[in-house]
């Protein structure tokens, strides 16, 4: 009876710390893909996420994600050690948690989508004039997209698990 008692806060736990590793790994793939100069036939400077809107949201997004993953995590694990059934220790805690990672799962899957959708279509539409460097900046900016989407179906995992422990 302990045991199941805890399992769904320390499942809860084991999805915010996956999720944040899905953040940090995004942040730090679209931070460090990069086109240099020389490498392409334009005279501009580095190709980084700055010169293009979509990857500096995925990458807000990804900083913002992680913020609220270490601070929902404290909160998980503080309820942890204090051996509480409930995942924000009382109903209108559980009900205020459910609420913001609802608005992070969406944040988090616009973030994924908008990176994603971008890569893709300029893959499709200019895939055959680009060059070897601008082809690994897009598949970076790619699996950045890829893992903000892994990090919102976790939160979205956390979700059900925090209904369902409001409902017990």
């Amino acid at each position: 009876m302990a045991s199941s008692r805890r399992a769904l806060p320390v499942a809860t736990l084991a999805l915010r710390i996956l999720s944040l590793l899905f953040l940090i790994a995004s942040v730090v793939i679209i931070a460090t893909a990069k086109v240099r100069a020389d490498d392409t036939f334009f005279d501009e400077p580095d190709t980084t996420f700055k010169n293009v809107y979509a990857y500096r949201f995925v990458l807000a997004v990804g900083v913002i994600g992680c913020a609220y993953s270490l601070l929902a995590i404290s909160f998980v694990a503080i309820n942890l050690a204090g051996r509480k059934k409930m995942i924000g220790g009382t109903e209108g805690g559980t009900v205020f948690l459910i609420c913001a990672d609802v608005v992070c799962a969406v944040l988090l899957a616009a973030g994924g989508a908008a990176g994603l959708g971008l890569t893709v279509e300029a893959q499709r539409l200019f895939g055959e004039f680009l060059d070897s460097s601008f082809k690994t900046f897009f598949n970076r900016a790619d699996i950045s997209s890829v893992a903000l989407l892994l990090a919102s179906l976790c939160v979205v995992a956390i979700v059900m698990l925090s209904v369902y422990s409001l409902t017990k």
